[in-house]
């Protein structure tokens, strides 16, 4: 498989659509700084499927688009799309062509495409999985890559090497699943308190649901009474219901009818002002039809005088071009006699030109054989050249070889003392180490020991947090049951200060009254008498018996206030109304009696409560009363509950409600004091908790220290071993260094005599080239010169053909300007005569408009006479309006008043209907229909019901879902008896899990890291041309969590650690183990981008051998900004430019055959022309 194009459009600084085409081998990518080169591998890397922006440079995805320059708009879409060839079926689809693509928009909107057909990106990974390609493969190398594996960070170097064997994810894996143990282990804790927890609840809530079943066979019967002796009093009422509605029905049938008669006087009153509209309309348009006239006059008189100017002005118009036309004749003759001479001198340019061309043919054939001359003696002086320069190189390069391997021999020598030494010290480090594993053995038993004793401690601090838990528990649903009876209090009293603020069962005129009262003034309506009394329950029965409807009894400021009030009485006729002047009170105290002992008035009603209640006395508990003059007064049947009842029940209510307060106050506090003894007990559990994760801590703590000793140990151990070898190794070599000395020297000796004969060919060569060169130059010196000969005759018939076509472009404009002149003439003649019979024609229209201005305002006196008229006739329909408007309102209020009585009927009934079904949840007609009436009497039921009240107050108050809520909490804790084994056995299969995990990561990164291995050490004897390096794990038993070291030792050097090494050093070490983590996973091609940045000109010749080597198994595309991976490595190049600020071109060039290094330049030159026709 091969990449054979990549295209870019939109993607981040190339705005336009740019190609690159590529084929086998070393593709280069060259261009200054700044100039988007980068770009092309983030866009590599983009449409793999990259998805973090800050590997793309950028700090949102949305970046990746082009955002636009100082000369071109931002795009909306970046795409960039990734050509293979597929022809040897390795990407397991039907096509010989595979293009991967990716698009984004500023939108948001992402699309993948295979083959131009969108599809998701897991399509993709799935497609290029097993071919080393992907966002997170070791297709794209960067300078970062090496600065990763040469930071002291050793997190940033495992990277790059799990990325290879593929463990990040089994690793991702193996953390998800830690982390769903870690949560199971935690669910698992809370679980057993939860479970401790409710078995205590369904402990209490069994007691619970023994009183609950007894109050509820109370409530049954009780349930029996009420609804019986509610069901008899709905049946009192419905007969005086019944009269009522039919009232009402009539009433409602005669509203239609005084509504119809409104509606007719209404429609007359509309008719009327429909009529007014339509006159007034008419006089508007008269008035609109005087007004455009008199503009109509206006317009003529301006357009006359406008008139009058054109007619001035045309005349001038006319002198002017009669002057203009005599000088146009005398032009035309002066530019007919210079074309001749034009003409004459064109033709004499024409043969000259003929002649020079000729002479310069004839130069530029020599020129072209002089220059093949030299072309020739040049090749053959560079082939010698050439020659003799390898022979030279070849000659350095042996004499450098032998002194390496004299210089290596005598390094070896040093190094194998030094191996001596290092084994004799880590010799005493292993028995230290020993003794060393043997203390954190000690350290375990202690920690083991401590964390047993904590366990112990938490078990029993728990079993304290638990038995508080319960009594927290108590608390709550005590402090939840004084809530509910405060809210229902509270309920109650809102309900009624609503109805004493709406004054709810206040008679209908005394309501009106108050609603009107700012009318008489600020403090004459004091209000009704009920307001200024008040009672206990008990008395307000009695006191509302006797006063009946005297109770709605209205109190003003003074007579004169009544007096107001009767005409206000008399104009609205609301009903009957009662009123009690305040000044026409009786100031005598004497009296007293019965029920205005009962009665608290305050001022400004005490006289009044005086005058009405002094001497009364309540008979036979108040079905009678007996006033001071002995008059006996008999009250009908009691009516419905009054405001002084209703304000007694509001008082009762609140005092109430303050006790009611003050028992959830003594709850909460209770709850209060649970919560602080739950609180305490679950701190000491938390600190016990603590303490035992502690000492599990102090525990790890010491495995991991025996474990860390041990491990220390072995690698001493392995140390040991490995400096044994080393040594071995270091004898061997410095043997065959010795051999390699000797076969130098003898080559040496060979190619002497040849370096000698290889200097003379070139000597000769040069000196046929000097003379070949001479010659070119003078046939080039006879060339230029017949070539400005040429020039300057072209020159010259070039002026005299623009002199030739300037004339006639001058003649022909004459001539036009003098048929133009002629043309404004005429029209000038025309228009002068259109003028004037214009102004005859407005001169007529202007006197008949004036006539037709003097007939409109005639018409519109008329007008305005209509108007009058018509405003009489809408009065008198007003009149009528009011009447009809009277006749309704009292049929409305006749009305409102037998509503009002059939709303405190059905208030009544209501007020039954709303505490049953407030109480029982249920509606009335239902728990009327499934009720079987008690046929005992009324009283007994009642006494029946009573005691019934007395013995579910002695029960107090019970939990009414206690048998649902003990039934639930049975449920709940079989289902979280349930969900423990659950968990057991989630966490048991979550550790399985891991150990499996941890096994297949460790296999898959011991192979990779083998290989990784070997490959380092091949591709770093490449680089180097010898040398030592490794690499090793710092934990070989864990390898999953092991830092990884580098050793690197180039050829004559001890160094082992990198970070000792030069900077090229450390750049070709880290290309070296980058290379052979990418030869683990290849890939099709590889991208480089920047890496040779820090080598040197000898490191950059190891670096293009290696890109030689490897690149008939991969395609190479470098990124860089060397001349020597450019001009030697590649086999072709692509320039990246900015020729237009902010946005990115490319240019392509193929390099050609090698050529001699001091051509070289002239050659890069002699291309650029054909760059600039193969753009992509």
């Amino acid at each position: 498989m091969l990449l054979t194009k990549l295209e870019i459009h939109g993607f981040k600084s190339f705005a336009d659509r740019a190609s690159l085409v590529f084929e086998p081998g070393v593709t280069a990518i060259v261009g200054p700084n700044g100039c988007g080169k980068s770009n092309v591998s983030d866009a590599v890397r983009w449409v793999l499927g990259e998805q973090r922006a800050r590997l793309l440079r950028g700090a949102k995805m949305e970046e990746v688009i082009f955002q636009g320059s100082s000369a071109r708009r931002p795009v909306n879409i970046a795409e960039v799309s990734l050509h293979f060839d597929n022809s040897d079926g390795m990407l397991p689809v039907p096509y010989q062509e595979v293009v991967i693509t990716r698009r984004l928009s500023r939108s948001g909107e992402s699309d993948y495409l295979l083959n131009r057909t969108p599809c998701r990106l897991r399509d993709i990974e799935d497609l290029v999985s097993g071919t080393g390609l992907g966002a997170d493969s070791g297709v794209v190398i960067e300078a970062r890559m090496i600065d990763a594996l040469l930071s002291d960070r050793a997190e940033e170097r495992r990277e790059l090497f799990e990325e290879a064997a593929g463990v990040s994810f089994y690793r991702d894996r193996r953390r998800g699943t830690e982390r769903r143990l870690e949560e199971t282990t935690i669910d698992l804790g809370r679980l057993d308190d939860l479970i401790a927890e409710v078995q205590t609840q369904v402990r209490s809530l069994a007691r619970q649901r023994r009183r609950s079943e007894r109050h509820s066979e109370l409530a049954t019967r009780r349930f029996m009474l009420e609804l019986t002796l509610a069901s008899r009093d709905i049946a009192e009422w419905r007969e005086e219901l019944s009269a009522l509605e039919s009232r009402v029905r009539e009433l409602r049938k005669e509203g239609p009818v005084l509504e119809g008669l409104l509606r007719t006087a209404e429609q007359t009153r509309e008719h009327a002002y429909s009529s007014r509209g339509d006159a007034e309309r008419r006089r508007t348009e008269v008035a609109n039809l005087a007004n455009e006239q008199q503009q109509a006059l206006l317009r003529l008189d301006s357009e006359i005088a406008v008139a009058l100017e054109r007619q001035r002005s045309a005349n001038v118009r006319r002198d002017r071009a009669t002057a203009e036309r005599a000088s146009s004749d005398a032009l035309g003759v002066k530019l007919a006699s210079e074309y001749v001479q034009v003409r004459e001198g064109l033709t004499q340019a024409s043969a000259d030109m003929a002649v020079a061309r000729e002479e310069l043919n004839e130069h530029t054939a020599a020129e072209d054989a002089a220059r093949n001359a030299v072309l020739l003696a040049r090749n053959e002086w560079q082939a010698a050249e050439r020659s003799s320069r390898e022979l030279a190189d070849r000659v350095r390069h042996l004499e450098l070889d032998r002194e390496r391997a004299i210089r290596e021999r005598d390094e070896l020598s040093e190094r194998l003392v030094a191996t001596e030494a290092q084994n004799i010290a880590l010799a005493e480090a292993l028995a230290e180490a020993g003794s060393d594993a043997d203390a954190a053995l000690l350290g375990v038993e202690h920690a083991a020991a401590a964390a047993s004793l904590a366990a112990e401690a938490l078990s029993r601090t728990r079993d304290a947090a638990a038995a508080a838990r319960a009594q927290e528990a108590v608390a709550r649903t005590e402090l939840f049951r004084a809530e509910e009876v405060c809210t229902s209090l509270n309920g109650k009293v809102g309900a009624l200060q609503g109805l004493e603020r709406e004054r709810v069962g206040l008679a209908p005129a005394a309501a009106r009254l108050l609603k009107e009262s700012n009318r008489f003034g600020e403090g004459a309506i004091l209000g009704p008498l009920s307001d200024f009394l008040s009672s206990s329950a008990s008395s307000a029965i009695l006191l509302e018996r006797y006063l009946g409807a005297t109770i709605h009894a209205v109190l003003v400021r003074d007579r004169a206030v009544a007096d107001e009030v009767r005409l206000w009485h008399t104009e609205n006729n609301p009903g009957s109304l009662l009123l009690l002047p305040v000044d026409a009170q009786s100031d005598s105290t004497a009296g007293g009696g019965f029920l205005s002992a009962l009665a608290d008035a305050t001022d400004p009603a005490r006289g009044w409560v005086r005058v009405l209640l002094d001497g009364v006395v309540a008979e036979d508990s108040g079905m009678a009363f007996v006033d001071a003059r002995g008059a006996i007064w008999l009250p009908g049947a009691a009516g419905g509950e009054g405001p002084l009842r209703r304000r007694a029940e509001l008082a009762a209510s609140r005092t109430e409600l303050v006790a009611r307060e003050m028992e959830r106050a003594y709850a909460s506090a209770g709850l209060e004091r649970a919560r602080v003894t739950l609180a305490e007990a679950e701190y000491q559990a938390g600190g016990a908790a603590d303490a035992a994760t502690s000492s599990q801590q102090s525990l790890r703590d010491a495995h991991e220290q025996s474990t860390e000793a041990e491990r220390r140990r072995m690698r001493v151990d392995r140390e040991l071993s490995e400096i044994q070898t080393v040594a071995s190794r270091i004898a061997s070599k410095r043997a065959q260094l010795e051999i390699a000395s000797n076969d130098i020297t003898a080559q040496l000796l060979e190619l002497a005599t040849s370096v000698s004969q290889r200097k003379g060919e070139v000597g000769d060569a040069h000196a046929s080239l000097t003379r070949f060169e001479a010659r070119l130059e003078e046939a080039r010196e006879a060339r230029t010169r017949s070539q400005v000969h040429f020039a300057q005759i072209e020159v010259r018939l070039q002026t005299a053909a623009e002199r030739e076509r300037r004339l006639a472009v001058e003649e022909s404009n004459a001539a036009r300007r003098l048929e133009s002149l002629q043309a404004e003439l005429s029209e000038i003649e025309q228009a002068d005569t259109d003028l004037a019979r214009q102004l005859a024609e407005w001169r007529v229209k202007s006197d008949n408009v004036r006539f037709t201005v003097r007939e409109h305002e005639d018409r519109l006196k008329e007008a305005e006479a209509r108007v009058r008229e018509i405003d009489v006739g809408l009065l008198d329909a007003e009149r009528s309006l009011d009447g009809a408007r009277r006749k309704l309102l009292d049929l409305t209020e006749s009305l409102h008043r037998g509503e009002l009585r059939l709303k405190e009927l059905e208030g009544k009934r209501e007020a039954i209907r709303g505490r049953l079904e407030a109480e029982w949840r249920r509606p009335l007609e239902e728990l009327l229909q499934g009720l079987t009436p008690l046929e005992d009497d009324a009283e007994l039921l009642r006494g029946e019901l009573a005691g019934i009240r007395v013995q579910l107050d002695e029960l107090g108050q019970v939990n009414p879902l206690a048998v649902e809520e003990h039934d639930e909490e049975a449920k709940r804790l079989n289902f979280l008896s349930a969900q423990r084994d659950d968990l057991t056995s989630a966490r048991a299969s979550l550790l399985q899990a891991i150990r499996e995990i941890d096994a297949t990561a460790r296999a898959l990164f011991l192979a990779s890291f083998t290989q990784v291995r070997e490959n380092f050490r091949h591709i770093f004897m490449t680089l180097f041309g010898g040398g030592e390096c490794d690499l090793r794990l710092e934990q070989p038993d864990n390898p999953l969590d092991s830092d990884i070291e580098i050793h690197a030792s180039p050829r004559g050097k001890r160094t082992q650690r990198i970070h000792l090494l030069s900077s090229g050093e450390r750049a070709l070490v880290a290309l070296s183990l980058l290379f052979g983590i990418f030869l683990t996973k290849p890939s099709p091609f590889c991208l480089l981008d920047e890496v040779d940045a820090p080598l040197d000109d000898q490191n950059i010749g190891r670096f293009v051998r290696m890109l030689t080597q490897f690149k008939s198994k991969t395609q190479f595309i470098v990124i860089t900004h060397n001349p020597r991976t450019t001009t030697e490595a590649s086999d072709a190049v692509y320039g990246v430019t900015m020729q237009e600020p902010g946005v990115s071109s490319v240019v392509s060039v193929r390099m050609r055959t090698p050529r001699a290094p001091d051509e070289r330049d002239e050659a890069v030159t002699s291309t650029i022309p054909e760059a600039a026709g193969a753009t992509a």
